[in-house]
């Protein structure tokens, strides 16, 4: 039941990511952000009050679909205000704030309240309240970026924006075209089987197969939470530096390594022990995420389809990556033990960092430095190239 809702949260946040990005792209990023969010708090407090499996995916269903609105606009916001030596950081803030609080913070107070309680309907009714409190201070201190507050400008004059790109009209559409769009959508699919499988089956990994109690369960997911927030911001830092596609393979094969030495870990190891591979298998799974869904997919587009370029492996890899994935450790877990599901995200540690060898550099510092310098053919899928002219995008 526990892969179930998690795999139907993950395929209507995966419509929801898709469609309010284009949304926002359209008609400003701000209002998407403060209505979905406010929505998805809206349900999350609903979540409380449900009885049964049906009533429980139906919600969280609907949820999902709103919780999808936020990043696309939040994260190509932030890539186009940034100052471009600083995206990588920039954009790691952003993830770190949904790890710190998410996962690092959110499992301690959870687990106090359902202890305090004794069932987890006040866990959504409490931590509802935040999450509904947020979109009201966005709405007042958020402003739109540039290239969407001129586009909102033309459009209440009766102009038409029209985007280019190296000279060619494109639409919202063509930023299939890009490779490191479609890399990063292939990667979304193991990326977020990570994050998803982890966030699902490792707190019932540590309590049925180790026996630690609620309490050392929140402490050891926590860790890994503390171990993401430091992680985006480390990887997306140095990722400004030694570039975007280097930091996803190192972050792939170092996150395959911390699951294997989690699964590899023998009955009676003492939960500190435990400590240390869930901190990097944090620091260096979740430290991904301001790569693949931030700067690559959107530093290679035109700023007005940055929001477009994010949602594609958002959604993909919420669709893929985060539905069947968690059904699919579910039945393994279900065959095999709950160790499975571990083993499933240290495969799926070498893949991301198979699948980054065919990332376009994108970081400007590391390109600067290179000998021979990406054109901007180079960064169109090969059917879509030489119909335009050589240039940095």
């Amino acid at each position: 039941d526990v892969g179930l809702v998690l795999a139907i949260t993950g395929l209507t946040w995966a419509f929801g990511t898709i469609i309010f990005a284009a949304i926002g792209d359209k008609i400003g990023r701000r209002p998407v952000i403060v209505v979905t969010a406010i929505l998805a708090a809206v349900f999350s407090w609903v979540t409380g009050f449900v009885h049964t499996l049906g009533s429980m995916l139906t919600v969280r269903g609907v949820l999902g679909f709103f919780e999808g609105g936020p990043w696309a606009p939040s994260v190509s916001t932030l890539v186009e205000e940034s100052p471009p030596e600083k995206r990588g950081l920039t954009v790691g803030y952003l993830s770190a704030c949904f790890m710190l609080i998410g996962v690092a913070i959110g499992p301690i107070v959870a687990t106090r309240i359902l202890g305090a309680y004794g069932s987890c309907r006040p866990v959504f009714y409490i931590l509802s309240i935040p999450a509904a409190k947020l979109p009201v201070i966005i709405l007042f201190f958020m402003h739109e970026a540039p290239s969407i507050a001129e586009s909102l400008r033309m459009r209440k004059s009766g102009e038409k924006k029209v985007i280019y790109h190296q000279g060619q009209k494109m639409r919202l559409i063509d930023v299939l075209k890009f490779k490191n769009v479609t890399v990063s959508t292939a990667n979304s699919i193991p990326v977020m089987a990570v994050l998803w499988v982890y966030t699902g089956f490792s707190a019932l990994f540590l309590f049925k197969v180790h026996q630690f109690n609620m309490g050392q369960v929140g402490i050891a997911l926590a860790a890994s939470g503390v171990g993401g927030c430091l992680g985006v911001l480390s990887m997306g830092g140095l990722s400004d530096h030694i570039g975007r596609k280097t930091a996803m393979i190192i972050a792939g094969l170092l996150c395959a390594a911390s699951g294997a030495a989690v699964a590899l870990l023998p009955v009676g190891t003492p939960l500190g022990v435990f400590l240390a591979p869930f901190f990097f298998w944090g620091f260096f799974g979740i430290g991904t995420f301001p790569l693949y869904l931030g700067t690559l997919p959107t530093e290679c587009v035109p700023p007005e389809c940055a929001g477009t370029a994010a949602s594609i492996p958002t959604g993909v890899g919420e669709f893929l990556g985060a539905s069947a994935m968690p059904a699919l450790a579910g039945y393994l877990a279900d065959k095999l033990g709950l160790v499975a599901p571990v083993w499933m995200t240290v495969i799926a540690g070498v893949l991301i960092a198979l699948i980054s060898l065919f990332y376009v550099e994108t970081a400007p510092q590391k390109v600067a430095k290179m000998k021979i310098k990406p054109c901007g053919d180079d960064y169109l899928l090969p059917p879509f190239r030489g119909k335009q002219p050589n240039a940095m995008p």
